[in-house]
């Protein structure tokens, strides 16, 4: 995904999740956004801004499994740059491993993944609900959208971007034909249902949908023919 225009977004789809991260920028401003750097992501996240010209300003993650926040440690690090994530899932943020439940040893990242998960805490911010965020030349609103995790959160931007139509960097709350799984620990279909119809369902057909696994889709798309949008009407 790009534009002519100076004003661009990336995908990079990372690892073994194959999990999408996005690179969001202004090649004038010469400034971009990072959201959810996955598996491996530091040297093909870096080749990007390098590719565009751009310094990166901000990491911004819609949750915290591991699948999106893998190279946060490195890039934040090596750019120097906060990292935004919502309160709730900073369970995840002190120890991905959590996400798999009792099910897996505490040990398991080094030993199975070869991961050695320091966070840069002192560079953690927090988010919150209808919060405004501007980066790189963006206006983004954060909207809560619990569910797949307490935290997951996903970015708003309007039509006034030069990226087209309005976009939603929904994480994993939405994809196309199919919405993020609840049972991992701390879950809730409920509360995905509602996040579902409070933060997709009131949002305008036209509205793209850039997700965190899989195709971009749009919301008129899913609002038409995604059974779980159905659901939660």
């Amino acid at each position: 995904m790009a534009t002519s225009d100076a004003r661009f977004l990336d995908v990079l789809t990372l690892g073994v999740w194959q999990a999408n991260c996005y690179v969001l920028g202004d090649r004038e401003r010469g400034e971009a956004v990072v959201v959810d750097p996955g598996q491996d992501g530091g040297p093909p996240v870096r080749e990007r801004l390098t590719a565009h010209g751009v310094d990166c300003v901000a990491i911004l993650l819609t949750h915290g499994h591991l699948d999106h926040v893998w190279a946060v440690p490195e890039l934040a690090r090596s750019l120097d740059v906060p990292v935004l994530l919502h309160p709730e899932d900073r369970w995840l943020w002190d120890d991905p491993a959590a996400a798999f439940g009792e099910m897996l040893p505490p040990d398991v990242l080094e030993r199975e993944l070869g991961l050695v998960w320091e966070p840069p805490t002192e560079q953690l911010d927090a988010i919150h609900d209808r919060q405004r965020l501007t980066f790189a030349g963006f206006d983004l609103e954060v909207r809560h959208t619990p569910g797949h995790t307490p935290g997951s959160s996903v970015f708003l931007l309007d039509d006034d971007h030069a990226l087209g139509d309005p976009l939603l960097l929904s994480g994993d709350l939405l994809f196309a034909g199919s919405v993020g799984r609840t049972d991992f620990p701390r879950g809730s279909w409920e509360q995905q249902l509602m996040s579902l119809k409070d933060a997709v369902l009131s949002l305008d057909d036209t509205t793209r949908v850039a997700p965190g696994h899989g195709p971009e889709t749009t919301v008129g798309t899913e609002r038409g023919t995604n059974p779980f949008l159905t659901q939660a009407r």
